[in-house]
């Protein structure tokens, strides 16, 4: 095993951090037998990105090994290598290299689960949802910071060798996250309201269909409704603004806002639209058009005569 090979880096990490001497084990396990982090708050590579981890590890194989935890007699659950496992099973392997975490509590779990992803990505270069997970994992949900620092400096010596870098504590304080980050304390807010989101609209929100204040503003409606208004967008083809988002919010905070009256809001709305309208353009291929008509008919014929069509077509319909 070459030295400064992902390896060795990883056995020597472990060897400093635990003064284990003997090199601990990796082993190969298969793809089947691991599951995903429940509600594994990142996205998976797509594109590019995807195309160019399958085919290194088409080449070479599986380099870096995963960490996964014991959840059963022969499972484990993923908490570090969702892509590399992704891309393997592209790749059509059945089997990746693994570093096995026995006795893990959930809370730790989700450590190892958000800090390895901000080692491989910088934190602006992530999603907003993501974002939010990990400012709530900092500001919320991780109450042992102890424990907390412990596992980021494993992970720094999984990542860079032996070599530790000391760990800032965090704090719960909404500014030192914004310090931290560089944001202000009422972007951290912000983001932080991401997290009451349902997963749809988180994905609606990182894909920018609909802007990040807009999500804030929907946050604040209670689960159910959030997913009914997200139906009905959905069926009727509606974009919500953020004018629209922050009349639903103060409905609901009025507590006159049900899925009957969220429906109706919709209806009204795209009614207020054809109002606002002379007329409905609809779209007919050229072909249709060099069909019925020639180059010399002009567009006040063409509609006089489909006029008239529609009006034979109707008449027969009756009859």
């Amino acid at each position: 095993m070459m030295k400064d090979s992902p390896r060795r880096k990883i056995v020597d990490a472990i060897d400093f951090m635990t003064g284990d001497k003997n090199e601990p084990q990796i082993v190969e396990i298969n793809i089947e037998k691991i599951v995903e982090f429940s509600d594994h708050p990142f996205h998976l590579y797509e594109g590019k990105r995807l195309d160019d981890m399958v085919e290194s590890i088409k080449r070479n194989g599986v380099l870096s090994p995963v960490i996964v935890r014991t959840i059963s007699s022969g499972k484990y659950e993923m908490l570090a290598g969702h892509n590399r496992m992704n891309a393997a099973k592209i790749a059509n392997i059945d089997k990746i290299p693994a570093l096995i975490k026995e006795n893990l509590s959930d809370e730790e779990a989700y450590i190892y689960v958000i800090e390895t992803n901000l080692m491989q990505r910088s934190f602006g270069d992530l999603y907003p949802s993501e974002k939010a997970v990990i400012l709530e994992m900092q500001y919320d949900k991780v109450s042992s910071q102890g424990k907390r620092n412990d596992i980021i400096s494993e992970l720094k010596a999984l990542e860079q060798g032996a070599d530790l870098e000391s760990v800032e504590p965090s704090t719960d304080s909404r500014e030192r996250l914004a310090k931290e980050y560089g944001f202000s304390g009422r972007t951290v807010a912000r983001l932080l309201r991401l997290n009451k989101l349902t997963s749809d609209w988180k994905v609606q929100v990182d894909n920018e269909v609909i802007a990040l204040m807009t999500g804030v503003e929907l946050s604040y409606l209670p689960e159910s409704l959030q997913s009914h208004l997200y139906n009905e967008c959905s069926d009727m083809h509606i974009k919500i603004s953020l004018k629209d988002a922050q009349m639903l919010k103060e409905r609901h905070q009025a507590k006159v806002l049900s899925k009957n009256e969220l429906s109706k809001l919709l209806i009204e709305k795209e009614k207020s639209k054809l109002k606002n309208k002379d007329f409905q353009s609809i779209k007919v291929s050229k072909e249709i058009v060099s069909k019925y008509f020639d180059e010399t008919t002009s567009k006040k014929e063409m509609k006089s005569i489909i006029v008239l069509a529609l009006q034979k077509y109707f008449t027969d319909q009756e009859g």
